[in-house]
């Protein structure tokens, strides 16, 4: 008989569940299974959740915002050494 070696997969929203067979005819055997359990993607501080990517965005913003009010500032500058 033919043996055929099957990995099952069981994704879900926080986890992802594996394992691998072995199957001979009408016999399966267990070979290895396992899951992951993904971490949480949320901070929660005094009640409130917010997104732990969220502190890192506003700062990238923050550094966006200045190097464009520095952009402004030397092209204001250029202008008026022009003229």
């Amino acid at each position: 008989m033919e043996t055929k070696r099957i990995l099952g997969l069981d994704t879900g929203t926080n986890s992802l569940g594996w394992a691998l067979i072995d199957r001979t005819g009408d016999n399966c055997r267990l070979i290895a299974r396992g899951v992951h359990i993904f971490p949480e993607g949320v901070k929660i501080e005094k009640g409130v959740e917010s997104s732990k990517a969220s502190e890192r965005t506003g700062h990238r913003a923050l550094r966006r915002a200045y190097y464009r009010r520095k952009l402004r500032k030397l092209r204001l500058l250029r202008r008026l050494s022009d003229n």
